[in-house]
């Protein structure tokens, strides 16, 4: 398997696909209807990825998916098997339903729903929740809130989170579950951030048990942490894992390849790097605000040139 196949989508972004296609099958309005994906396949290299994706496992099933008995278990069945690719699995979790079938109140409970808190490309939101608990969320990003009682318990379905609780009681207690493992904190302020393989965890204040693969580890103000697989590992990132709470990009001595994708996240659109010049270094400050205008700005401070064949489309180029 490539390394692009592998790539982890977001879950949002699968759900997104798998309804495009959904309605395109239904649709008595299919020009209107192709016109809108296109545009939203467009947006993001994700969103294209999803789509091909889903072409090709519908390929690979053939007539089996149009034997389902229910939309919502189609839905629910070709995200999870679009989560791993892995072609046998979706073949095996397609033919126990067809074999078994799904009683209504089972495909109720497995229906996926949206995240409870979440945020579009190059939006943030803040939220007060209960216990006096202030959480901000990065561009697409979503945070459901699973349990509002003691402990709170959070989920950080995507994308990354701010979270500060240092107004809370003293024994006032949280629980944020990750892709990679589990943050349990009482007052602090810490940072969690989804990446492909791991869940990156940075402490501001304060103090967090963390719970990753069978191992613990309390980690403190300053530190920054993965959680993943092999278990619990310290980092240091080339990039400030804070500073995009107030609004900012603050790199240290990192490579443009690695800035381009960062810029990505805040700007729709497909936006590259030429591998010629993705080794660059660039160190400052940059405002997150207006990602066009800190492409604009890149000319001056390194030897490239941006092209762009459409507003959704740019890339970064040897001058």
């Amino acid at each position: 398997m490539s390394r692009t196949e592998a790539r982890h989508l977001p879950e949002a972004t699968v759900r997104s696909a798998i309804a495009w296609q959904l309605q395109l099958a239904s649709s008595d309005q299919r020009p209107r209807l192709q016109a809108r994906i296109d545009h939203w396949r467009a947006e993001h290299p994700d969103h294209e990825l999803a789509w091909q994706r889903l072409r090709h496992l519908h390929h690979e099933l053939g007539e089996m998916t149009s034997r389902l008995p229910d939309r919502d278990l189609s839905v629910h069945l070709l995200e999870r098997a679009d989560t791993d690719l892995q072609r046998r699995r979706a073949l095996k979790l397609l033919g126990l339903a067809l074999a078994v079938g799904a009683p209504a109140g089972w495909l109720t409970q497995q229906h996926i729903s949206n995240p409870d808190l979440h945020t579009a490309t190059g939006e943030q939101q803040q939220q007060r929740l209960p216990g006096g608990v202030q959480v901000q969320l990065n561009t697409r990003s979503g945070l459901d809130v699973t349990h509002a009682g003691q402990p709170l318990q959070l989920t950080l379905r995507e994308g990354e989170v701010m979270i500060d609780s240092l107004a809370a009681a003293p024994s006032f207690q949280l629980q944020l579950r990750c892709a990679w493992g589990r943050c349990d904190a009482a007052q602090a302020r810490f940072n969690v951030r989804e990446h492909e393989g791991y869940s990156q965890v940075s402490v501001a204040e304060g103090a967090l048990m963390l719970q990753a693969a069978g191992q613990r580890f309390q980690a403190r103000a300053g530190e920054t942490l993965r959680l993943s697989q092999s278990g619990i590992a310290t980092a240091s990132p080339a990039l400030d894992p804070l500073a995009w709470s107030q609004g900012m990009l603050v790199a240290d001595n990192l490579s443009l390849g690695r800035f381009i994708a960062e810029l990505g996240r805040y700007r729709s659109g497909v936006l590259g790097c030429d591998p010629s010049i993705a080794n660059l270094r660039l160190s400052g400050v940059f405002q997150l605000a207006e990602p066009d205008t800190l492409l604009a700005d890149l000319p001056r401070i390194l030897p490239v040139r941006l092209v762009s064949r459409t507003r959704w489309w740019l890339r970064v180029v040897p001058a």
